[in-house]
């Protein structure tokens, strides 16, 4: 019976990471929508990352706040309430969409977006830890990989079928009003997923009280502070280039695409996430070496066709994807299990994909250079959030929502870019997540666990 429930919780969960993948990602296309709606700057335009992810840092802050002044809101909703509650917040953000398309208003629709992410937040700080504490601690990384490949799979289809319905069947360049008409639909799948939570998520892992005295002891950590520097760095990396990837690949600078085509390809970016999440998964299970490597090989030309076919077109060239697939495929089975040896390799292959891209901007080749990042981008999340959080004991749940806070990067780095590309150009502000995988590389090889007192 155990073992059923334990099934049935992360057929639920897997559906949550689907649901909050999806519509992150549609705020990619949301960005160049908007810039040419409101004609605004490119820096204006970004603040679409930075209102949705800077609700996730506040409301992590909140969390943080109420449990330092000893407010037991968040404690007593447990882990399946503080879901439901993410999931309301989400919906409402989302039908905020309504006013904003009638009226036309920029504000507005931040303000929509500043709702869905306040509740993505909640999602964040307790469906991560539930996965990783439901079911066997030796599986933990790999079931949060395998979440996190459905968090990939929606990320992959949703550019797809955002220009579809955004570009092709709404019209929404010319007609903003219509903006409205996914987002009410997204309300109601909020609204049915939250049905589905309520129904059948059971758990007995609830918080645990802890008197900390209203102290942040999980600080006390270093692989927790410095961890906290990587999601940072992580989140805001991934964000910024995908925010700013139709700019860069439409722009006269580069290789001049068409809006809706470069959109279409974003789908290669974060499709490359749900292929290496997968890869990842299986890399970490328990399959001799051999079957591991053809499985990962199965997969992974499976998942390219569905990216493909979905797409269908002719600026898909598959030989610098496919050559990407196959450099991960042999870091994954050199990493094994050593999450740190992964942020490491995976950190060193971004950069270099980064600055040659940067210096070839005007090939072929330097576009896929950077919609393979997603490729490796895949398992930084889980393996950084794991390596922040181990050995944090009792402190566990503050660590958790100290790294959600850290999503912050999603907010800045892409604001950050903007400028840069409005004073100079889009090719030299991509230097900004080069800096990000720079940390992220320092954070691998200098990894430590040791704990200083300096909260007491």
């Amino acid at each position: 019976m155990k073992q059923q429930n334990n099934t049935l919780n992360f057929i639920v969960l897997y559906c949550l990471f689907f649901g909050w993948g999806f519509v992150t990602c549609l705020n990619d296309l949301l960005t160049p929508i908007f810039k040419g709606l409101f004609s605004v700057s490119q820096f204006e335009a970004n603040l679409v990352a930075f209102a949705f992810f800077t609700a996730y840092f506040i409301g992590s802050l909140i969390y943080v706040m109420a449990a330092k002044f000893g407010i037991k809101f968040f404690e007593n909703l447990g882990y399946k309430g503080l879901i439901l509650f993410g999931l309301i917040l989400s919906a409402i953000g989302c039908l905020i969409f309504v006013p904003a398309a009638i009226y036309k208003s920029y504000g507005i629709f931040l303000t929509g977006l500043f709702a869905i992410g306040f509740g993505f937040t909640f999602l964040q700080i307790s469906a991560n830890p539930l996965v990783l504490i439901t079911g066997n601690p030796d599986t933990a990384a790999s079931r949060l990989n395998l979440a996190g490949g459905f968090n990939s799979l929606a990320t992959a289809i949703a550019p797809i079928i955002g220009v579809l319905v955004f570009y092709d069947l709404l019209q929404v360049k010319t007609n903003s009003e219509n903006l409205k008409y996914p987002y009410i639909i997204l309300a109601g799948f909020f609204g049915l997923l939250a049905l589905m939570i309520y129904k059948f998520l059971h758990t007995k892992e609830e918080y645990v009280s802890h008197d900390t005295g209203g102290k942040l002891f999980a600080l006390n950590h270093l692989n927790l502070v410095f961890g906290m520097g990587a999601i940072f760095f992580y989140v805001g990396s991934e964000v910024t280039i995908g925010t700013n990837l139709v700019a860069f690949l439409k722009s006269p600078d580069t290789i001049s695409l068409p809006e809706n085509v470069a959109g279409k390809l974003l789908a290669f970016y974060w499709g490359g996430a749900m292929i290496g999440r997968f890869l990842g998964s299986i890399a970490l299970g328990k399959l001799a070496t051999t079957s591991k490597l053809l499985l990962m090989i199965a997969v992974s030309a499976a998942l390219t066709a569905f990216l493909m076919y979905s797409i269908g077109s002719a600026e898909a060239q598959l030989t610098y994807y496919a050559i990407f697939q196959v450099v991960a495929i042999v870091l994954f089975l050199v990493c094994k299990s050593s999450p740190r040896l992964n942020l490491v390799l995976f950190s060193i292959v971004n950069i270099v994909n980064l600055v040659v891209a940067i210096m070839l901007h005007n090939t072929m080749f330097a576009a896929w250079a950077i919609l393979s990042i997603g490729i490796f981008n895949s398992v930084m999340w889980p393996n950084i959030f794991d390596l922040g959080i181990a050995k944090l004991g009792q402190y566990k749940e503050q660590g958790a929502s100290l790294l959600v806070m850290m999503i912050l990067g999603g907010a800045l780095l892409p604001v950050i870019q903007g400028k840069i590309a409005d004073v100079g150009n889009i090719v030299d502000s991509y230097w900004i997540p080069v800096i990000g995988y720079v940390y992220i590389l320092l954070y691998g090889l200098f990894y430590s666990q040791r704990e200083i007192k300096w909260i007491k």
